[in-house]
């Protein structure tokens, strides 16, 4: 038996322009909030954006921590300083390993080679890590 939605459940999952569910239930406390927001992927999935490496999947990215592993290092490559031990290993990682590289992507359901290819391009340009 299939429940109806009422006009309350539609206020709750109102839609964003990526299709994702916008999850708008309150948070309990102020300590609530600000916990949520150090998380990124709470943030995401609070109001329904898409992952920042959702342009570079094979359909959509599998949260987790290849993932996650993935998106640290090109925060790292962004914003650290090219001295920086985290600098170093963004940049190993990203454009020298033949194997790690594509084994995360994979896990992580991206395509490593649109994705190396795009960062490739950003380091030729100046810009680092940043689209």
């Amino acid at each position: 038996m299939v429940e109806s939605i009422t006009p309350d459940d539609e206020a709750f999952m109102k839609l964003t322009e990526s299709g994702q569910p916008m999850n708008h239930r309150p948070l309990e406390s102020l300590e609530d909030l600000i916990e949520a927001s150090l998380d990124p992927r709470t943030v995401r999935e609070r109001f329904g954006l898409p992952h920042p490496l959702s342009q570079f999947a094979n359909g959509t990215v599998k949260e987790g921590p290849y993932a996650d592993a993935i998106l640290e290092f090109v925060n790292n490559l962004t914003w650290e300083t090219p001295e920086s031990a985290r600098y170093r290993a963004a940049t190993w990682f990203l454009f020298q390993s033949e194997r790690a590289f594509f084994v995360a992507c994979s896990e992580a359901g991206i395509d490593a080679q649109k994705l190396r290819s795009h960062l490739e391009l950003c380091r030729c340009s100046g810009r680092k890590g940043q689209r």
